[in-house]
């Protein structure tokens, strides 16, 4: 008995040392193999299925990642991490489910009300559900408890943004710059958020004259399976005038035409 325990032990400490490498792959099916064996200590165990769960998430097998992260909520139903990183495996998968992302982030928040990770999660995911005003009230207070948390500002900035509300991300993201002034990521969030600003100002601007084409939604004119490409020409001013009087502009799609007649031949070639 005492051999076979070595021998697992032996296992266990060489699937950590495989993951830390960085060879995922690698570690996850060692560990399935270790994980199946019918004698393996309870503490074991648990360890192997939480590293399993966050293997497999890392890896985009979300399936074996709910497989592995059920395992350990069973076996500790208590552990609050497992449940937000369920939650992940449930949000991130693309067959997976907003709703039961939302009940592990709501979990996880409830067991550890001390991290502002996870109810800025549970607020996103609440609000993709279609409880918007609570995710979004989620969301602003997760901000609030942890202003310069880089990874909460990202999970509050991004479901504020998909929720419409860019005028509020902005407010999270202005505070967020004061306690960590110049990090590239909160720097790459104020140009997304300042972009869908102008975007939503543009459309409102386009209804507000009847308009309901924007220029940002334009599709691509095509030829075919060619896309048409306009190229703008100086005009002379002669242009026709439409009813209203103004000049109406009669460009033509120019197709770009390859230039290898225009190589000189060299030495290689000859």
């Amino acid at each position: 008995m005492s051999r076979t325990l070595t021998l697992i032990q032996t296992g266990w400490e060489s699937v950590q040392a495989t993951a830390e490498s960085g060879r995922k792959s690698d570690a996850l099916a060692r560990l399935d193999r270790l994980l199946a064996r019918p004698d393996v200590p309870a503490d074991i165990t648990l360890a192997g299925h939480k590293l399993a769960g966050e293997l497999a998430l890392d890896t985009g097998r979300f399936a074996l990642a709910q497989r592995h992260l059920k395992a350990v909520i069973a076996l500790d139903p208590t552990d609050a991490r497992t449940r937000y990183l369920a939650g992940r495996a449930w949000e991130e998968d693309p067959d997976g489910c907003d709703r039961r992302a939302a009940i592990c982030f709501r979990k996880a928040a409830l067991l550890d009300g001390t991290n502002p990770l996870y109810r800025a999660a549970f607020g996103r995911a609440a609000a993709r559900c279609g409880k918007v005003r609570h995710g979004v009230r989620e969301m602003l207070a997760a901000a609030d408890q942890e202003p310069g948390d880089v990874d909460v500002v990202r999970v509050v900035v991004g479901g504020l943004l998909e929720m419409g509300k860019p005028g509020s991300a902005r407010r999270v993201l202005t505070k967020a710059m004061f306690f960590r002034a110049g990090h590239p990521e909160l720097a790459a969030l104020g140009e997304r958020t300042r972009f869908e600003t102008a975007r939503r100002a543009q459309r409102l601007a386009a209804k507000t004259r009847g308009n309901t084409r924007d220029a940002q939604d334009a599709q691509f004119a095509t030829d075919g399976d060619r896309v048409l490409l306009p190229f703008i020409r100086i005009s002379d001013g002669t242009g026709a005038k439409s009813a209203s009087g103004e000049t109406v502009r009669t460009d033509v799609v120019s197709f770009p035409r390859p230039h290898l007649g225009r190589l000189r031949a060299g030495k290689v070639d000859r």
